[in-house]
């Protein structure tokens, strides 16, 4: 069996059709869904950007022992497992923080997308649209990437295109191979939202105001009504574009004829606010203000096709990002190594309907390395029914019913003092089996039960 994870970042679960109908235009990722197993209750565990891939790679989750960083050193990778095996290895990526922490290195070869044009433009030539204090850290980020974009004229020069081209070369050049595996990762979807303007114009064509295209990793106070609609609407283009270009490396794929042999696992690492729960972005960047990571935020879209007789539609047991390594492994026919995550192929086979009990998932704010100061979280705690927030003093444990509120507004908490402990002490017992630090532990379990009220 061959393997091509395709992944893209920023895409919400509900910004896809085959979730969630009428929002936004995704008919190729919705017409290859129709051939696949979709599934319905995957979230992430480390959050964000870097620490999902890393739990993806090495099969664990390391949010409670380190942050944004590489693999530590002794963990094995998914990759390296791959070509001791015989499997020719390959990352197409226009993600360039895989590359800072140095994922590429796993790899027998990688291709970074990069900004190739010399045209003289950087952050300081950039002008800004909205008052600075109104884009994510006064628009530091912002003028960087309107700099490394200045030049975009036709939709061939957008990163998602160039890196499914790529892929789709890498296709043609490696595809007779006996055994090979592909990752495919674009950072398209990640702000900033300027796709074409005929993808936005798609959603929000009489838009005359603000050029919002950037959110403020903050509350959404600070947006006119339909200033956030027009950031939702640039949100949407982003991903109509992104599913363009991954449509084309999809029909590259069955073009070749590869589908008979090959797995196909689409996915995210997380997904963002904007307007939901009053905030747009992904996370905080206030220290003092660690958010939570609900599902607008948390669940993940999660597409896999494999070549596999009675393939079931849909599987709601919950998946997380460490499942990828053991998954893609027993697919080769590999044996997995001990991990916390779990294979997905009896789910795939229909020979299971049950996988994880909890999902814990956070961005690590303990003491360990690769810790950012500013993006302090909450945690969530994950269960086929319920969702449970803890955090630090002042914060109250959160709860809500998945069934009766699937938008989380109701915290139900107080109404449910014994499910709160029981999952608290879960809490507490996961991050020490995983290599939290005691004070670490102390601040967001505060010991196993004591009363639900967070006194």
């Amino acid at each position: 069996m061959n393997v091509i994870v395709i992944l893209l970042d920023s895409l919400r679960w509900d910004a896809l059709g085959c979730y969630n109908p009428g929002w936004v235009l995704t008919p190729h990722i919705d017409a290859f869904a129709q051939r696949c197993v979709r599934f319905d209750m995957a979230f992430c565990a480390s959050f964000p950007t870097v620490p999902m891939r890393v739990d993806a790679y090495t099969g664990e989750v390391n949010w409670p022992r380190y942050g944004w960083k590489g693999v530590d050193e002794g963990q094995l990778t998914l990759p390296e497992l791959l070509r001791e095996a015989g499997y020719r290895t390959a990352l197409v990526l226009d993600t360039a923080n895989n590359v800072a922490v140095g994922l590429h290195e796993y790899y027998d070869e990688h291709y970074l997308i990069r900004k190739e044009v010399e045209d003289g433009v950087t952050a300081a030539d950039v002008e800004f649209p909205v008052p600075r204090e109104n884009l994510r850290q006064n628009g530091r980020l912002y003028a960087r990437d309107r700099a490394r974009t200045a030049h975009y004229r036709y939709e061939e020069d957008w990163f998602v295109t160039r890196t499914m081209r790529q892929a789709c070369q890498w296709l043609e050049d490696n595809a007779q191979r006996e055994k090979w595996f592909l990752w495919v990762d674009t950072f398209e979807i990640h702000e900033d939202w300027r796709p074409p303007k005929y993808y936005v114009d798609l959603y929000d064509k009489a838009y005359d105001g603000l050029d919002y295209t950037y959110p403020n990793y903050g509350y959404t106070d600070i947006y006119r009504p339909n200033e956030l609609q027009h950031l939702r609407a640039c949100y949407a283009g982003e991903v109509t574009l992104t599913d363009r270009w991954v449509g084309h490396l999809l029909r590259q794929v069955e073009l070749m004829g590869l589908l008979d042999k090959t797995c196909i696992i689409l996915t995210s690492d997380h997904g963002k606010y904007i307007g939901e729960h009053g905030r747009a972005g992904k996370h905080t960047v206030d220290p003092d203000d660690p958010w939570p990571i609900l599902d607008t935020v948390g669940r993940l879209p999660l597409l896999i096709w494999a070549p596999f007789d009675n393939m079931p539609k849909r599987v709601t047991a919950l998946c997380q990002p460490a499942d990828i390594m053991p998954t893609v492994l027993e697919l080769c026919g590999i044996t997995p190594p001990p991990t916390t995550g779990r294979s997905w192929v009896p789910l795939l086979r229909g020979e299971a309907n049950t996988h994880h009990g909890t999902v814990y998932s956070s961005c690590h704010s303990g003491s360990g390395p690769g810790r950012i100061e500013y993006l302090t979280s909450l945690i969530t705690v994950t269960t086929p029914t319920h969702t449970a927030i803890f955090g630090p003093r002042p914060h109250c444990p959160e709860l809500y019913d998945r069934a009766a509120d699937p938008e989380q507004l109701n915290d139900v908490a107080d109404q449910h003092p014994t499910l709160v402990a029981e999952l608290r002490d879960k809490l507490v017992e996961f991050m020490e089996s995983h290599g939290a630090d005691a004070e670490y532990v102390r601040a967001y379990g505060r010991g196993k039960s004591t009363s639900a009220s967070g006194g």
